[in-house]
């Protein structure tokens, strides 16, 4: 009867603009994709991580909003310099904001786990002085890019 398409595990699609058969092939970061594995980028997340942790700690201001959202700009270009990209018909702008602040959310539980307090959970049990909120709020935030 009819013949069963094959859907290929990992999507590989030319970029759009291109139509040379030279440049690189762009893979498609799915809903359920893991950070792990894409090292490029999680050492991005990896790299960020103390001054995200920093701004989680202001217990979002109009600092951390801006930072958070140039820290998630510039994954998407990073993930754009590495030939991927994030599926347009599963994330937003927003949406690729919540992957980066779940993976952190994560690496806060598991610091919890092992009995170490940071970010805003430190600053709810008292372990961050109002001065040093003061001067955190007072500090630009940095983006970092890995070289390789």
């Amino acid at each position: 009867e009819g013949a069963i398409e094959q859907i290929p595990v990992l999507d590989l699609t030319a970029p759009e603009s291109s139509s040379n058969n030279d440049k690189p092939k762009t893979l498609i970061l799915r809903k359920k994709f893991s950070w792990k594995n894409y090292p490029e980028l999680e050492e991005f997340l990896i790299a960020n991580r103390e001054e995200y942790l920093r701004h989680s700690t202001l217990n979002y201001t109009m600092q951390q909003k801006k930072y958070n959202n140039c820290l998630t700009e510039r994954m998407i270009k990073l993930a754009g310099e590495h030939g991927y990209m994030f599926d347009e018909t599963e994330f937003s702008f927003v949406t690729v904001r919540d992957r980066i602040r779940c993976y952190y959310k994560s690496y806060v539980q598991s610091m919890k786990k092992r009995g170490v307090v940071i970010g805003y959970a430190a600053r709810k049990a008292g372990l961050v002085t109002e001065e040093e909120l003061e001067q955190s709020a007072h500090t630009n935030g940095k983006i970092y890019v890995p070289r390789n």
